[in-house]
């Protein structure tokens, strides 16, 4: 009898040891999400006041008076579109980075012909590949697919396309190959890039990080595409693995089931 009371005690004892692990545990999440949201809040400010001030600026000097050539205006004015185009391409990632980590999504899950969304992709970014000196290669095998929202698609494929394309050579390459194997639908974007030092692969999926922050700012880059790519992986059950060496290039490797399985 006493025995039974011993041990009913103790397991009480062992179910309340747990309880208050699994609170300390979740209240260390609750507090690590805050500081990720209050440095979320803080990189988007400091993103946003950059084109800001830039446009602020060149406002001003315009409503001076001062600047008389014409030349020089439309410079200005040139300059001032550029940073409301790449303001308004970060309030759009913001928003979408926002919408993927409250699960805020309501996908339109369909039939997804990847080797025409391939095509699709590389005559969308052809006169900024031709720009940069950039030649794009679709070595997709004919007919792959995946279930899954379009848009989804088409946003993994544009960013790592478009980041294959910024952080390029002057006549550099890109690969992009894709196929079904093994239930899944396998996604290569191939460069000859700069590549990525080692000790930074695991970080180029957070927030604004960016391996060249002057090149990536300088060609309209909003340091969200990863983290974008990272996130609709997650909510597919869809991984993503980086090879990378500095100086020879990089390779994105996304695989993603070929069902849709919410």
């Amino acid at each position: 009898m006493i025995n039974d009371y011993l041990k009913n005690k103790y397991l009480r004892y062992l179910n309340i040891k747990k309880t208050l692990k699994d609170m300390d545990a979740l209240n260390e999440r609750l507090i690590r999400e805050k500081e990720i949201r209050q440095e979320f809040f803080a990189n988007a400010s400091h993103e946003l006041k950059t084109p800001i001030t830039s446009i602020r600026g060149y406002a001003e000097l315009l409503e001076s008076g001062m600047i008389t050539d014409e030349a020089t205006r439309k410079d200005m004015i040139s300059r001032i579109k550029k940073e409301a185009d790449h303001m308004n391409m970060l309030i759009a990632d913001i928003l979408e980075v926002s919408k993927l980590e409250s699960n805020d999504i309501r996908p339109e899950v369909m039939r997804v012909d990847v080797t025409l969304l391939i095509d699709e992709t590389i005559e969308t970014f052809k006169p900024k590949a031709d720009e940069a000196g950039v030649t794009l290669y679709n070595y997709a095998k004919p007919g792959v697919f995946v279930y899954a929202d379009y848009g989804h698609m088409d946003e993994i494929i544009s960013n790592l396309v478009s980041n294959a394309i910024r952080y390029n050579r002057k006549n550099g390459k890109v690969w992009i190959h894709a196929a079904n194997e093994d239930g899944l639908m396998e996604l290569r974007v191939r460069d000859t890039g700069i590549g990525i030092p080692k000790g930074e692969c695991s970080r180029i999926f957070e927030r604004f990080y960016r391996v060249d922050k002057g090149r990536s700012r300088q060609s309209g880059g909003t340091g969200l595409g990863l983290s974008i790519v990272k996130h609709i992986l997650s909510y597919y059950k869809g991984t993503v693995e980086v090879n990378s060496k500095v100086g020879s290039g990089t390779e994105f490797i996304v695989r993603i089931p070929e069902k849709y399985e919410p």
